[in-house]
């Protein structure tokens, strides 16, 4: 008898265990939901190109009497536009050394001071300020203020305000966003703006401040507690603290801010 070959079937593969592979795939796949639903939530929030290339404030109108004297201002937000030409030098130099020494050297952000800010706030609990000049006119600018936030809704004002300020950056030249940051910040009193603040502190032109009264505005930027009238102790103290700041960064020799220290 022909005995015939019995043909055995080939093993079946062994059946792919779903484990870590399957796992991490899903949680990578959730992440990058979650991932592009923030973007989405941080964009929405955000200005259009075209409100960055055309800015909008609230402008006080001007009331003239028949001898073409200034009779007083009507508006919502009490706001006279200057040009950059027309700011002292020592007030825009008042304002760099106090608020954002980098100001010429980076792009918006100045990823450095965050860093340190954050180093100090793990180790101290204290924190400090980090945000640009540019930052903090996207802010004013395009209302993306704070107020009383939770953790999240801060990283989100936060991330806004970067992206906002890099934008900026981008389509401004240093000059134009110094002068629209003086144009736009709040000073208290009813002020908008540096041409508003110096009339109601020091009932002059911003083109006429000296030294000292432009230290006391760069000074009361930082809150209306620092308003001469309302805490004049600690409006002094922040006052000088601007001008040994200019000292600081050579805007200003250290006998001429000690003589300015004692008025």
């Amino acid at each position: 008898m022909i005995q015939q070959k019995s043909f055995s079937q080939p093993p079946k593969p062994p059946l792919k265990k779903k484990g870590k592979g399957g796992k991490l795939k899903i949680f990578l796949i959730v992440m990058g939901v979650l991932f592009i639903a923030f973007t989405a939530f941080i964009i929405s929030g955000l200005p259009s190109l075209e409100e960055l290339e055309n800015p909008t404030t609230s402008l006080a109108t001007e009331v003239y009497g028949i001898d073409q004297k200034l009779i007083g201002t009507y508006s919502a937000e009490a706001r006279i536009e200057v040009k950059f030409s027309d700011l002292p030098p020592h007030l825009v130099n008042a304002l760099i050394a106090t608020e954002d020494r980098s100001f010429y050297n980076h792009w918006g952000v100045d990823v450095p001071r965050i860093f340190k800010a954050g180093i100090k706030y793990i180790f101290t609990f204290k924190k400090s300020g980090a945000s640009t000049i540019t930052q903090q006119l996207a802010k004013n600018l395009y209302n993306l203020k704070e107020g009383e936030e939770n953790p999240f809704e801060t990283v989100v004002r936060k991330i806004r305000e970067w992206i906002t300020a890099v934008q900026i950056e981008k389509n401004y030249t240093k000059q134009e966003i110094i002068e629209m940051y003086f144009n736009i910040s709040p000073f208290g009193r009813g002020a908008f703006g540096i041409e508003m603040a110096s009339r109601a502190y020091f009932k002059k032109s911003a083109k006429n401040l000296n030294i000292s009264e432009s230290a006391m505005l760069v000074a009361i930027l930082k809150g209306a507690i620092y308003d001469p009238r309302i805490r004049p102790e600690l409006a002094l103290a922040r006052r000088n603290l601007v001008l040994d700041n200019m000292v600081d960064m050579e805007f200003l020799r250290p006998e001429d801010s000690e003589k300015l220290k004692a008025e």
